[in-house]
């Protein structure tokens, strides 16, 4: 089985959550501040600031069946603030973030070549970072 999550994350060392979630009108799913320790259990600390919106389903289980259907989720609702995205791009570090979690061999993440260009069009990098594992609780 293969489930997705995807986000928006916008990096840089100045960055400030308002302005951003004010910028877009999306609030942050997630902030985290230059600075901050990285867990309590260590001593480091973040190198850089966060702000990231996770781009859920219509339906109550956060994560997508396709990656593809997340993608145009996202695509649908940043469309409208392209000129905002690349005027913050031009000071942070922007990135669509995708989670794709399996469960077993065989599948993964299919994409259409339609949804690659409009990334580019949003001047966003797709990272895809894969977890082996349920995402359902124990």
């Amino acid at each position: 089985m293969h489930e997705y999550t995807v986000e928006l994350l916008i990096s840089g060392d100045d960055l400030d959550e308002g302005e951003i979630s004010t910028r877009l009108g999306l609030r942050a799913s997630v902030f985290f501040k230059k600075g901050e320790s990285l867990s309590p259990q260590t001593k480091r600390e973040r190198s850089t600031s966060t702000w990231s919106f996770r781009f859920d389903p219509p339906y109550g289980k956060p994560v997508w069946p396709s990656l593809e259907d997340g993608l145009m989720c996202m695509i649908e609702r940043l469309l409208p603030l392209k000129d905002v995205l690349f005027e913050l791009k031009n000071r942070y570090s922007m990135v669509a973030y995708c989670g794709h979690f399996g469960s077993g061999f065989g599948g993964g993440p299919s994409i259409r070549p339609e949804t690659l260009g409009v990334l580019s069009q949003l001047g966003l990098t797709l990272t895809i970072k894969t977890y082996w594992g349920s995402t359902e609780p124990e």
